[in-house]
């Protein structure tokens, strides 16, 4: 049975129950399409609560913690990408699809991977921020921006304190994302995809590199670089990023 909708403008949380793992989730009711927030390693839903507000008259909300992050279930040894995946696509059946899914960093890459692996499900993807391409990610880079948040969201930093260290172990030694193969994956990814960028310069992740290859391997391949942010786009400037998005839904 699905649960009750979430009303109003405050989140209502849940739980899902995927396969014994208990999955924290968010949802907040509003107009249009369904759409998936997945958020990046380190973090947990509250960090889209900047963008809740302005999206929440065009779109359905969700917002997920993954595993291991936030209050999720906790599974030593399984966090790695198609893990992640897993956890998404459990919550992803229970929208209304085809969903729109929005992924920032790690989420990125389990938004690319769902769009590839299940396209009747995912109507068109939005990447934050992801290193599409991440052999030479710095770990501690993807998570630094958690503690630079403005004043209003420093409870968001918590988020850290909440994370199963086993997480962190995955990535820097790279099973993480030792089956994540983006040069096959994304020709794959046939519906709309946003790439949003922020400045290298500023610790953003996504690379002028990795956006040129990107974007020669996407069918449907857009772009947006935002030259003044950095890895927390939607944190730094939650207007400019939520009018981005708002400008993509409308082109659906």
């Amino acid at each position: 049975m699905s649960p009750q909708r979430g009303g109003g403008s405050r989140p209502a949380e849940h739980t899902l129950d995927n396969g014994g793992i208990a999955l924290n989730y968010a949802e907040i009711s509003g107009d249009g399409p369904d759409l998936l927030m997945l958020h990046g390693l380190g973090a947990r839903w509250q960090v889209f609560a900047p963008l809740f507000p302005g999206l929440r008259d065009h779109a359905n909300l969700w917002a997920m913690d993954f595993r291991g992050h936030g209050t999720s279930g906790r599974t030593p040894g399984a966090y790695r990408l198609e893990d992640y995946c897993d956890d998404a696509l459990a919550l992803l059946r229970r929208t209304r699809t085809p969903s729109i899914v929005y992924g920032h960093s790690l989420g990125g890459w389990v938004a690319l991977s769902l769009a590839a692996e299940h396209p009747d499900l995912v109507r068109a993807v939005i990447v934050a921020d992801s290193a599409v391409f991440p052999e030479h990610i710095d770990p501690d880079l993807a998570v630094s921006y958690l503690s630079d948040l403005p004043l209003a969201l420093r409870s968001v930093a918590k988020s850290l304190r909440q994370l199963d260290p086993d997480v962190m172990a995955h990535f820097r030694d790279g099973r993480l994302t030792e089956n994540y193969r983006p040069t096959t994956l994304l020709p794959r990814v046939t519906c709309p995809a946003l790439l949003i960028q922020g400045d290298p310069g500023r610790g953003a992740l996504m690379t002028d590199a990795d956006v040129r290859q990107a974007m020669v391997l996407l069918p449907r391949g857009r772009h947006v670089k935002f030259t003044s942010l950095g890895h927390g786009l939607h944190v730094e400037d939650a207007g400019g990023v939520l009018e981005t998005v708002l400008r993509f839904l409308k082109a659906l």
